[in-house]
């Protein structure tokens, strides 16, 4: 089903098996401890921040095993990092002002080049890159005047809308459209014509029982979008009509992690607890993954 970051291993943990049958595999072997993890969607590959001295390394699929990769020309010590929806690119953004594109991924990474962002607002809230590493969506500035801009590697950028919050913008639809989650707004927006018009559409709001938003997604379609909020309800819109369906995950999710499968996503971190997982592959569902079996330590002379 793909992988999640162990924040208190210091590493990754595989997920097998399938929806509702899954189990979470022993930590991976890196060699160094991981302080930061950005998973590609395709789940064949992450970028993993190394706690000691902050490089930057690419973890990717061997087979049926995992290989350590080293990235030549990448700057240590990213503050954000994101992969385009398809996984073959990634996006790297420094305090500097500096986003440094990857492209190839995960087979053959490479510096594709660099976009300036200095000039935009701060702070940057949340980014995006498309699949072929040409454009950057990017959200910046402060709480109640978030803008979100457009900006073409080796182009100025465009503005195309703004925002009270944003915690995440996601393309999808082969870059064309944009989803943007306002979590001040408890709003859920899509932005269409991004090379061009700019045109804005609310998806989901208050008016739709959204409190407390946290996170949203789309499918791989583009056609339905999940919301989750704080109280542990999860919906889903279908974008070509339809009634909206509610779920509740039992859960207090953190967000909206995409998973193997057009429309599988993990609800919440890896924090000793089961992990809520929406399938909605088919009809949607609430299924959970056991946590991973840690080591407990027993008194002395004890086995």
């Amino acid at each position: 089903m793909g992988l999640v970051f162990d924040g208190a291993a210091g590493n990754l943990r595989s997920i097998s098996g399938i929806p509702g049958a899954a189990i979470t595999g022993e930590p991976l072997s890196v060699g160094f401890e991981i302080s930061r993890a950005a998973i590609s969607p395709a789940q064949d590959a992450a970028l993993v921040v190394n706690a000691r001295g902050s490089s930057v390394a690419l973890v990717r699929a061997a087979g049926s095993n995992w290989a350590v990769a080293s990235l030549d020309g990448v700057q240590p010590g990213p503050a954000l990092m994101a992969f385009s929806p398809g996984g073959s690119a990634a996006a790297l953004y420094y305090g500097a002002g500096r986003v440094q594109i990857l492209s190839g991924l995960p087979a053959a990474p490479a510096v594709a080049g660099e976009v300036d962002v200095s000039g935009l607002p701060v702070p940057l809230a949340a980014m995006a890159v498309d699949d072929t590493g040409s454009f950057l969506l990017v959200a910046a500035g402060p709480a109640e005047s978030v803008s979100v801009y457009r900006v073409p590697m080796g182009s100025a950028p465009t503005l195309l809308a703004s925002f009270r919050s944003v915690s995440a913008v996601r393309l999808f639809s082969a870059g064309q459209q944009a989803l943007v989650t306002d979590t001040l707004a408890a709003t859920v927006y899509r932005i269409t014509g991004l090379s061009g018009a700019a045109a804005i559409q609310t998806i989901a709001s208050e008016r739709d029982g959204i409190q407390g938003l946290v996170a949203a997604a789309t499918d791989t379609t583009g056609q339905r979008v999940f919301a989750a909020t704080n109280t542990g309800a999860v919906f889903v819109f279908d974008l070509t009509g339809g009634p909206v369906t509610t779920l509740d995950c039992g859960c207090k999710p953190t967000g909206m992690f995409p998973l193997a499968g057009a429309a599988t996503f993990r609800l919440t971190e890896l924090a000793g607890g089961p992990l809520p997982v929406l399938d909605a592959n088919s009809t949607p569902r609430i299924v959970v993954v056991p946590p991973p079996v840690r080591a407990i330590a027993l008194p002395e002379g004890r086995r």
